[in-house]
């Protein structure tokens, strides 16, 4: 096969990596604020919550050293998901003020 094809399955398979942990990246900011939210009496479980996403981050950068945009992706991914659904008031708190 001509090399040029070769090349251009890695350019979609890099493609395909970076969206892929940008979804996972969403996800995982998702959950973590999911699980912050309702560990909040439970100090233990924030903790666990934290320190597994802080260990996930270690991991891919270990695991991905070559593709540095990948786990940028990851990141942005993460900081977009804790700023969306981090900002967001529970609903308990908007039916409580039209009650009043």
């Amino acid at each position: 096969m001509d090399p040029i094809i070769y090349e251009i399955i890695d350019l979609f398979g890099a493609l395909l990596r970076m969206l892929g942990l940008a979804a996972i990246g969403v996800a995982a900011g998702w959950l973590t604020l999911e699980f912050l939210r309702k560990g909040q009496q439970a100090w233990q479980l924030q903790i666990a919550v934290y320190l597994g996403i802080i260990g996930l981050v270690v991991a891919l950068a270990y695991f991905l050293p070559y593709a540095p945009s990948a786990l940028g992706l990851f990141g942005i991914g993460l900081v977009v998901a804790v700023l969306v659904w981090g900002m967001k008031k529970p609903k308990k708190d908007d039916e409580e003020e039209k009650t009043k």
